[in-house]
């Protein structure tokens, strides 16, 4: 199954070559200032000339000034278009960052309309940055435009903003959200202006779900062997692949969404020294004229920074939509007999229970070690080698260990009594048990394998309207907003003649930015 999926894959990315067509992605962020812990709200859109599929899932990344990735975001795609989120991690020292968006093959198509970026600026109370006595200053600047208009440049907390347009059908997004002060160039930047060049390297395009890449050494690729991997999360699933000659692997993760980490493991244990998995983001170099600018700030900026703190503590309500039934864990089997292991006596080994309850298999000695035999329901008698083993979709290979096992945390076993095909490979059965957390139940991860956090595809945002409204009158919750307003919160009004915000208790400078035929216009206000 998998590898006709794949072979999909590489007919449609020849399409895509071929055809001269390519993604061009774009996306917005109503704010450029954040502190760690935060969500970047982003709102994507993937324009595809040519072909009727599309990329399913939009990537958002942070780069540092050292050109290293130090957050990833995989983000669902409907219909081209994407509102998510990339969460930035407590442990983010404060600077500038590039934060830029992508689909899978959208950089190798076109480097300038492939990959979309702009700096954002991140603070860290345990890492600030560098402090200078009179620092440069970013004053605030207004563009004039018809289009809109404000009737006065300073609010106080509780008043109502309005912004008046002169024709709300041709904007096309307006935000509301903290002036960054600390950060010169905020709007876009060009691929041109950045990157010397990309890594070229081979790519499947993603029309159903993530793909996983692998990879070993090539001087140590060997085609026959095989590999493992299982990712863990609400849901488990499982995946194998073999490496071509060059090394390459891809594990198609398909219509499985929401997970946490990853397991990949070599067939029989084996050793993974030499074994990768590769990021999906493309490996870009920067020019040696650019540089991200330093974040530097003076001790003039700390009333303001305490100002902004309080809005990073404080977020709005917004819903991620999952699923809320009982999911099992996904083997990629159907089984033929399942036990719930709490309908029957416990016993202190795996051992004990197979051979008490479960008729349909058996544990034997083979060179003083136990295994297992599965008995062929269709033949009527026991295969002769150990079944595929699995613990939450996790493959085990050492049949002794599991065999002596405490399953106190063990949920349920499900078995299947005939051949198991996973892609390719020819299994002589399936044991396969659940914990009650999907936490393996306590078993250790085998010992070549490699335990490695790897996130999945971020939740569908089932609400935002109400994203970044005013907490209300009667709310105990201060209101710390840094977002008044912005138009591309899904569920938001269409705009008529006037927008109306509360203003905030945050005191500072606001950026209104109002974006209409390609152009971008804006005006600051300033909350006393």
């Amino acid at each position: 199954m998998k590898y006709g999926f794949l072979g999909l894959f590489l007919l449609l990315f020849s399409q895509f070559s071929f055809g001269q067509t390519k993604e061009a992605v774009s996306f917005s962020i109503p704010k450029t200032i954040y502190f760690g812990g935060e969500k970047v709200w982003i709102a994507g859109e993937v324009a595809q000339e040519g072909l009727e599929e599309k990329s399913v899932i939009f990537y958002a990344e942070l780069i540092n000034r050292y050109n290293e990735s130090v957050a990833i975001s995989k983000m669902p795609l409907e219909n081209g278009k994407s509102f998510n989120y990339l969460s930035l991690p407590e442990s983010l020292p404060s600077d500038n960052y590039l934060l830029r968006v992508f689909t899978r093959i959208s950089p190798y198509q076109d480097l300038e309309s492939g990959i979309s970026q702009q700096l954002i600026t991140v603070f860290n109370r345990q890492y600030p940055p560098t402090v200078i006595s009179d620092r440069k200053k970013t004053n605030p600047s207004s563009t004039s435009t018809p289009l809109f208009s404000i009737p006065k440049d300073k609010f106080t907390s509780g008043e109502m903003l309005q912004v008046k347009l002169s024709d709300p059908a041709s904007v096309e997004e307006i935000h509301i959200g903290v002036y960054n002060p600390f950060l010169e160039k905020q709007g876009m930047i060009s691929s041109s202006e950045i990157y010397e060049s990309i890594d070229s390297k081979e790519v499947v395009p993603e029309l159903f779900g993530h793909v996983i890449e692998a990879n070993v050494t090539k001087e140590t690729v060997d085609t026959t062997q095989l590999y493992f991997i299982s990712i863990h999360g609400k849901k488990s699933a499982l995946f194998t692949d073999r490496p071509d000659e060059n090394g390459k692997m891809f594990f198609d993760a398909g219509g499985i969404r929401n997970w946490d980490y990853l397991v990949a493991q070599a067939n029989n244990n084996k050793s993974l020294i030499d074994f990768n998995i590769i990021s999906p983001a493309p490996k870009t170099h920067f020019k040696k004229g650019f540089t991200i600018p330093e974040l530097e700030i003076s001790p003039s900026d700390e009333p303001y920074l305490k100002e902004l703190l309080k809005g990073g503590l404080v977020e709005g309500y917004y819903v991620n939509e999952f699923d809320t039934r009982d999911f099992p864990v996904i083997t990629g089997f159907v089984e033929d007999r399942a036990y719930k292991l709490d309908d029957y006596t416990r016993f202190e080994s795996v051992e004990t229970v197979i051979k008490e309850y479960v008729p349909e298999v058996s544990v034997k000695s083979v060179q003083k070690k136990k295994e297992f035999r599965v008995v062929n329901a269709i033949r009527s008698f026991a295969f002769e080698n150990n079944p595929l083993m699995l613990i939450d979709a996790m493959p085990v290979f050492d049949s002794d260990q599991l065999a002596a096992f405490d399953p106190k945390e063990f949920k349920s076993l499900e078995i299947l009594t005939r051949l198991f095909f996973l892609n390719e490979e020819e299994f002589p059965g399936v044991i396969s048990f659940t914990s009650y957390k999907n936490d393996f139940g306590g078993y250790p991860i085998p010992t070549n394998g490699i335990f490695q956090e790897y996130q999945g595809i971020q939740p569908k945002i089932q609400s935002a309207q109400n994203l970044f409204d005013s907490p209300g009158s009667e709310s105990d919750i201060m209101d710390w907003r840094t977002i008044l307003f912005w138009s591309k919160t899904p569920g938001s009004q269409e705009l008529s003649n006037t927008v109306e915000i509360k203003v905030p208790e945050l005191k500072g400078f606001y950026l209104v930015t109002l974006k209409s035929n390609g152009d971008s216009y804006s005006k600051v206000i300033q909350v006393n």
